[in-house]
């Protein structure tokens, strides 16, 4: 990235961008991109559109942000929704609210409270997700993997008690795993721990197996 040669985006209120190279893009309000959006930072308060990709070192947004392409970033935060209609690409991701991945999604750290939904690959050193809703993804891979219900799910299900919180995958494996209100058909992992509310086809482990009394896990596989 060439600073020199970007100026800064600055929104408020409602409309509309070609997209382009920027520095920073600050948004408060509305606005639709209909191109590509590369920037070094990318701030959002409010509802985006992007009809292609987001490039930014930096995310950060309040609100909901759609983007047709991919999205790689160093870094996302922030709470409300994010969807991307190809994949998330990005080191660290720490968000409250609601993913959407039609494709993969490969993050270094990824640290969620809410509701995820990945078509594809959820990849990543270090997984952490806090559910609160419906979650689900293809398969999920990394080094240290944590999916339970998050604390927030309690104070919710005493206002909407028809509210569910649970996690749905092919193939879960890492190096670690831990798993609570999980339904998946492979868990495999060097040391794992299956909590409460799981239902698990085959459970394959190197090192360490423990299985909570009213989990359900039809096969355990020593390797």
């Amino acid at each position: 990235m060439t600073d020199t040669v970007r100026g800064n985006l600055k929104i408020m209120g409602t409309t509309s961008s070609a997209g382009g190279s920027f520095q920073n893009v600050g948004i408060t309000g509305e606005c639709r991109f209909t191109g590509n959006v590369d920037c070094v930072k990318f701030g959002l308060t409010g509802n985006s559109e992007i009809d292609g990709s987001l490039k930014a070192e930096e995310v950060k947004l309040t609100g909901e942000c759609g983007v047709r392409g991919r999205i790689d970033a160093l870094s996302v935060k922030g709470r409300g929704e994010l969807t991307s209609d190809s994949g998330i690409r990005a080191e660290r991701l720490s968000f409250e609210g609601h993913i959407g991945v039609k494709e993969d999604c490969e993050v270094g750290e990824f640290r969620l409270t809410g509701v995820v939904e990945i078509g594809g690959l959820l990849s990543g050193d270090q997984l952490d997700i806090g559910l609160i809703g419906c979650s689900r993804a293809g398969d999920v891979g990394g080094g240290k993997i944590r999916i339970k219900r998050s604390k927030g799910y309690l104070l919710m299900k005493m206002v909407k008690p028809s509210q569910e919180a649970r996690f749905e995958g092919r193939t879960i494996e890492g190096d670690f795993v831990e798993l609570e209100h999980v339904a998946a058909e492979t868990v495999r992992g060097g040391n794992v721990i299956i909590g409460p509310g799981c239902e698990i086809k085959t459970v394959e482990y190197r090192e360490s197996l423990e299985i909570h009394k009213s989990a359900k896990v039809l096969r355990q596989v020593k390797l």
